[in-house]
């Protein structure tokens, strides 16, 4: 029997790049390589061997994506903007019998997908940020109260820009939002000189509830869950707050601005992605109990094509039921961890547990970088 085929939309992007290598290094399956551009993807497939092939393709044209899809056991996206295209790749993955993995949110409601698979915000945020709440509760007899948040310094793409900013405007998310057995809007305020353990500097923590937050806080049944949006540096946060939302004929010199910025920010400095998330709860032995976790590496594209490399292996697995889910739902969030621990260099995963009776919070214990 021949390997199952995958099939990669934006793959020798960023992203893309390591999700193709990623598979290929395993030899599960046969690869695909499309993008709009022709060479890149025939590039990338000569490097990656006779089990990789390339084929143009248009994200925004459905006869050109049903081509792509055809004869694909998975198809993976790595395209952008994501809640420009929405569902039209999943839809043309769907039709072409194929199950399908986004990194992004396509910005749609989940929805019954019939005999196929989709999943959804496999990437790094979402995606990993969504599995943090489950990881630090999985040893817990009853969560309760989440805190969590997201640091990156480095370059930010003019596509993962856009994104940004229409997921500010169309639901992915509730500014200053706190979850108290709802969202409440306004609960919460910027705050400033935040000290992370494991970041370099202090950062701006920016409350923003996502829907992502949202889901694990009803699954898990918390009574409480917020979540931050960190910056490390003036000139990102301070570009933010000029621009406004929407998706008018200037969102592209909108987002232009947010790249110089954050390459402003991230001038002559060590790039990093970093989460962290601290978890109070009653522990099995009937003790109030506080876990915490940081997970830090250099190239938030490189964590984010590994996560969505990881969705497709538990897809084409089996691993991963019919429908539609997002990623947070479907996939274990301690496999995912030990995944990234074993495949992606200099990445730190510092994980504690603590007496939460000792008042020590996350975000405001002074400890050595790495080990919370």
């Amino acid at each position: 029997m021949a390997a199952p085929l995958v099939g990669i939309l934006g793959a020798y992007g960023a992203v893309g790049s390591v999700a193709a290598r990623r598979l290929a290094a395993e030899g599960r399956c046969r690869l695909r390589l499309g993008g709009r551009a022709l060479e890149p993807a025939r590039r990338l497939a000569a490097e990656l061997g006779p089990a990789a092939e390339a084929q143009a393709v248009d994200a925004r044209d459905g006869q050109s994506l049903a081509a792509f899809a055809e004869g694909c056991r998975v198809v993976l996206n790595c395209a952008g903007p994501a809640y420009l295209l929405l569902d039209r790749v999943r839809q043309a993955a769907f039709a072409a019998g194929a199950d399908y993995v986004d990194v992004m949110d396509d910005g749609t409601a989940s929805a019954p997908g019939g005999p196929r698979t989709a999943v959804l915000s496999a990437g790094l945020v979402p995606g990993l940020s969504g599995l943090l709440p489950g990881l630090l509760a999985a040893t817990m007899a009853r969560p309760l109260r989440f805190t969590g948040g997201y640091a990156g310094l480095g370059a930010l793409t003019h596509t993962g820009a856009v994104d940004y900013l229409l997921s500010l405007d169309r639901g992915f998310g509730v500014p200053m939002g706190l979850w108290r057995g709802r969202t409440v809007p306004g609960a919460l305020r910027t705050d400033e000189g935040v000290r992370v353990p494991g970041l370099p500097r202090p950062v701006t923590a920016v409350p923003f509830l996502t829907a992502e937050v949202v889901e694990r806080a009803e699954a898990l049944g918390l009574e409480e869950a917020r979540w931050y949006n960190a910056f490390d540096g003036s000139f990102l946060y301070d570009a933010l707050n000029r621009v406004r939302i929407g998706d008018g004929p200037d969102l592209d010199a909108r987002a232009a601005e947010l790249v110089r910025a954050g390459a402003l920010d991230a001038a002559g400095r060590t790039p990093y992605h970093a989460l962290w998330g601290s978890l109070d709860g009653i522990g099995h032995e009937g003790a109030e109990v506080r876990r915490t976790v940081l997970v830090r590496g250099a190239d938030g594209s490189e964590l984010t094509g590994e996560v969505g490399a990881f969705a497709v292996s538990e897809v084409c697995d089996g691993r991963v039921p019919a429908g539609v889910h997002r990623a947070a739902e479907v996939l274990s969030p301690r496999r995912v961890v030990d995944r990234l621990r074993a495949v992606v260099g200099g990445l730190v995963v510092a994980e504690r547990d603590a007496d939460a009776a000792s008042g020590a919070d996350l975000v405001d214990e002074a400890e050595e970088e790495g080990a919370l």
